[in-house]
């Protein structure tokens, strides 16, 4: 909690300094089957939702509005607050921030909207989901990591991780090598010492399955293609 509140103040720019302010409300797939969102949690009259992503959702702001969704719905049940009384109840706002760390370049900061993926725009859309970006890639936004530590020590090991990849290492040597630069630097020392195998783990689970995404991504642009070529064939038959 005391490294979350000094992440939530790094963004929002306040200054709050009791952890016990914060209450944690992230979802667990137990409860909300097949929902599990990474972080969410309610301070000063907001829900806050926090998100990793190591690749370019374009979705998010639909997940964002599924998530959020449920976590008023809890709010609202674990307050026993009556949502059909006259009377309106007063609802905690909902800030959606998406941690980005991939390769493809975003800039700084990036905003989508639900409202992206409407097909009709000409009216005023009765929903609306906003997911800010942040690109908290090694030498991205400056101001952010000197206010967030931990933040700028998670990112610095990320490229770490990366640059040992791009030597040539594979990805077991390239996380050992990161993990053993950054204890010696001090860098998430107390987390890499304690917890290095499932560091270690977590890192290399995550690889498995980008690689295996992009295979699925592949054979799906071959199957379209083997359809395309089929299509075409029949159409110069005809």
């Amino acid at each position: 909690k005391k490294e979350l509140l000094q992440l939530y103040n790094a963004i929002n720019g306040t200054s709050y300094k009791n952890p016990d302010d914060l209450l944690i409300t992230t979802m667990e797939d137990v409860i909300y089957i097949g929902m599990k969102n990474d972080l969410s949690f309610l301070i000063a009259n907001e829900i806050n939702l926090y998100e990793h992503q190591s690749t370019l959702n374009k979705n998010m702001p639909l997940r964002g509005l599924l998530y959020l969704a449920r976590m008023y719905e809890s709010y609202v049940e674990t307050n026993g607050l009556n949502r059909y009384q006259k009377k309106l109840i007063p609802l905690p706002f909902p800030r959606f921030i998406v941690f980005y760390n991939g390769e493809e370049e975003i800039g700084e900061n990036l905003t989508l909207r639900l409202s992206d993926a409407f097909e009709k725009r000409e009216e005023e859309p009765a929903v609306e989901c906003v997911a800010k970006f942040i690109n908290i890639n090694y030498g991205h936004n400056q101001e952010l990591m000197e206010k967030c530590q931990r933040l700028n020590d998670y990112s610095y090991f990320v490229a770490s991780v990366r640059n040992y990849l791009k030597e040539g290492r594979n990805q077991k040597d390239a996380v050992t090598c990161a993990v053993n630069e950054c204890i010696e630097k001090g860098i998430l020392k107390d987390v890499l010492e304690k917890h290095r195998a499932e560091v270690a783990d977590m890192f290399l689970t995550t690889f498995d399955k980008k690689m295996y995404e992009e295979a699925l991504r592949e054979e799906g642009r071959e199957e379209m293609e083997e359809k395309y070529a089929e299509l075409s064939k029949d159409h110069a038959e005809l």
